[in-house]
């Protein structure tokens, strides 16, 4: 092989096994799976700039339905459909959330952790 092959394929990515092949390379055992986030901490991370208190979407969500609607994470009267509905769809001043900013799975979990009716420091 030349040596602007050699460059060419460095710069590609490509590694170049030698003679004896994978037999005597090192290996490092795969990571694992990191656990995927629970439906509060993703409403926190996600939700949470406009959602918790003194947000955007809190102070609208006040002056539409009153103190007690105001927070999302503390309401046990949205069902998970509609909460996933509004999210893909929007609502008033609330905008659209695609699912290159949320997954489909990420979604979920959030719906869930808001439909939910046993919230930490809740009934």
């Amino acid at each position: 092989m030349t040596r602007m092959e050699a460059l060419f394929l460095a710069l590609a990515g490509v590694t170049i096994v030698g003679a004896t092949g994978l037999a005597g390379a090192q290996t490092r055992p795969a990571p694992a799976a990191a656990a995927a986030p629970s439906g509060e901490a993703l409403f926190l991370g996600k939700c949470g700039y406009c959602h918790l208190e003194g947000g955007t979407g809190t102070m609208m969500l006040e002056r539409r339905l009153g103190k007690g609607k105001a927070l999302l994470g503390k309401r046990t009267d949205l069902p998970a459909d509609y909460v996933k509905a509004v999210a893909r769809n929007g609502l008033n001043s609330m905008p659209t959330i695609t699912r290159v900013e949320v997954t489909d799975a990420e979604l979920d979990r959030i719906a869930a952790f808001i439909a939910s009716k046993k919230k930490a420091g809740g009934k």
